[in-house]
C-alpha cells in the first residue's frame, strides 16, 4: 500500500548562497510511503495506517530547524527521518526549489531519494 502526499509547500532557508539561508523560500515535496501491510485498507481504522498529518508535521520540522545548503541532503534527512519515526517499509521523498535564484529562467531544481527500512539498519 501506498501513500502519497504531493505538494506540500515549506518556507525554509536552504540553499548554497548567503541570500538563500537568510531569506529563506518556498520548497515543495512529494513523498511516497509504501508499507507491505496496511491494515487500515481492511479495518477502515486509522490506528491500522500512518496518519499522515503527523508525517507532515515532522516534514515540516525537519525543514525549519535546521539549514542544509543541499536539497539532496535536505532529501536525504526527511527521508530519514520518516523512516525513523513510522513503521514503514520504504519511503521517497523529492524537494523541489520553485524558481531558484539563478541567471536564467528556471521553473524548478530538485533532489529525491528513495530508502528502505533496511538502508538505516545496515
Amino acid at each position: 500500500m501506498d501513500i502519497f502526499i504531493e505538494g506540500l509547500e515549506v518556507y525554509g532557508h536552504h540553499g548554497v548562497g548567503c541570500e538563500e539561508k537568510i531569506l529563506g523560500q518556498r520548497l515543495l515535496y512529494d513523498v511516497r510511503l509504501t508499507m507491505d501491510d496496511c491494515a487500515a485498507a481492511q479495518t477502515d481504522s486509522v490506528a491500522g495506517t500512518i496518519d499522515y498529518t503527523e508525517v507532515l508535521d515532522l516534514i515540516v520540522e525537519i525543514a525549519t530547524v535546521k539549514s542544509y545548503s543541499l536539497l539532496e541532503r535536505l532529501a536525504q534527512a526527511t527521508a530519514e527521518g520518516i523512516l525513523r519515526r513510522f513503521p514503514i517499509d520504504e519511503v521517497w521523498v523529492q524537494v523541489t526549489k520553485p524558481h531558484p535564484p539563478v541567471a536564467c529562467a528556471l521553473a524548478s531544481v530538485a533532489a529525491a531519494v528513495e530508502l528502505q527500512r533496511a538502508d538505516l539498519e545496515g
